[in-house]
């Protein structure tokens, strides 16, 4: 069965995104057209003012969180899909690392599963940063799949399209960076929800300047981070509320 016009609510995190925010948004709409119910973008009151270029744009489907008081990816991404009223629910980073265009190969999936999730680590799907970057991507997915299931590729994805059920059923952890994702793949999972991994090719972003890929320590210091709360949700000590 097709996706139903308006029933695909899009949410895009954003903090300093003023370089890619507007092309995000058009091609967003673009790819999804009459499918777009709203496009939600959860700002953590950018200094560069991206929250102040998203409300110049008057568009009709777009509906700005400016956060004052809170920071964070996984948060923003928390009050995102809880605001979200599409049957459908999508969210991706909006620096165009990952290619908005990709996000209906995802939809198209939900007729026959409850969650579909963008991979790198299948057949077609790539990572083109830098090797280094990569290749630790590599060793933090095989480190977790080692712990939580090898029938899962990429654990780290953070792109994601799912019924809004489920949403409601397994909502998104406002604590951490990225590791909200390992987490809540793991809770769908327990719960039988059906699963599907699509193969996509993630960049570096378009423009202005990564939170993680611009500082190796950086980078260490959220991998360590991730590895201990992967071993905290194997041993059971994390709800998917946490």
């Amino acid at each position: 069965m097709p996706i139903q016009p308006a029933s695909i609510s899009v949410v895009l995190p954003s903090y300093n995104e003023r370089e890619n925010i507007v092309e995000a948004v058009e091609r967003i709409t673009e790819t999804l057209g009459v499918q777009l119910f709203e496009l939600i973008i959860v700002d953590d009151n950018s200094p560069d003012r991206t929250w102040e270029l998203v409300e110049s744009l008057h568009h009709p489907k777009v509906r700005l969180i400016r956060r004052m008081d809170k920071r964070g990816l996984a948060s923003a991404l928390a009050d995102g899909t809880n605001a979200a009223k599409g049957k459908y629910i999508v969210w991706l980073d909006c620096d165009l690392g990952i290619p908005p265009e990709d996000i209906q190969k995802l939809v198209d999936r939900l007729d026959e599963y409850d969650v579909a999730i963008g991979s790198r680590y299948l057949p077609g799907g790539m990572d083109t940063r830098h090797w280094f970057r990569a290749w630790l991507s590599v060793v933090f997915n095989f480190y977790t799949r080692l712990l939580l299931g090898w029938d899962f590729r990429d654990w780290t994805s953070g792109f994601a399209a799912a019924r809004r059920e489920v949403i409601e059923r397994v909502p998104l952890s406002s604590t951490g960076f990225g590791e909200y994702f390992v987490q809540w793949v793991y809770e769908c999972k327990k719960r039988k929800i059906r699963i599907v991994e699509v193969a996509y090719r993630y960049g570096l972003r378009k423009g202005g300047v990564s939170k993680t890929d611009g500082s190796i320590k950086t980078f260490l210091k959220l991998s360590v981070q991730y590895a201990w709360r992967v071993l905290m949700i194997r041993l059971g000590r994390l709800s998917p509320k946490v």
